[in-house]
């Protein structure tokens, strides 16, 4: 089956992780231009990119600033940006009733999956063709659907994407955009 990608540009944020690999070694098997994205992973991304011939950039999602320089070097170095996927995210190792998390703890699980998941698709959105095929997928957990004990936190983040961000999103752009959500 083709799936129309040979040549596309493709950013996975969070490329070097587990799921984020899987996504970027998907991609360049259907012939796409993959830039993965790293935060804190940067030999596992650069090992992953050399080994897919593919590309790698750093940034600090949570710092819209930093996302905004990411953007505009890729489009500076490779073109624009075909496809989001918004897969950065962090997932607490330790378990905790809703009411033992500190709000530190708390505050850093909203920036490191909502902010970033946020801050991504904006700056996309900002620099995307309006006119030309594009597409946002953001990845959400069956814990946004089911609730999961122990980590409420990143339930309610991962909930906040995949229905509240997303549906809005979806109708916002609305005959503004040729770009499709998921």
């Amino acid at each position: 089956m083709d799936l129309d990608l040979v040549g596309k540009i493709v950013l996975v944020t969070g490329g070097a992780g587990g799921i984020g690999q899987s996504i970027s070694r998907t991609f360049v098997a259907e012939g796409a231009n993959v830039i993965i994205h790293y935060h804190s992973s940067e030999e596992t991304a650069t090992n992953l990119a050399s080994e897919l011939n593919a590309h790698s950039f750093y940034a600090d999602l949570r710092k819209p600033i930093d996302v905004e320089e990411l953007f505009n070097e890729i489009n500076e170095k490779i073109g624009p940006i075909d496809i989001c996927v918004a897969n950065a995210g962090y997932y607490p190792e330790t378990p905790q009733k809703m009411w033992e998390i500190d709000s530190e703890r708390w505050s850093n699980t909203i920036k490191s999956n909502l902010d970033v998941t946020v801050n991504t698709v904006k700056q996309f959105l900002l620099q995307a063709n309006k006119t030309q095929p594009t597409s946002i997928v953001m990845i959400g957990s069956t814990a946004g659907v089911f609730g999961e004990a122990g980590h409420s936190d990143y339930a309610t983040v991962k909930g906040a994407i995949t229905s509240g961000l997303l549906l809005s999103l979806k109708n916002e752009i609305s005959g503004i955009y040729n770009c499709r959500i998921n």
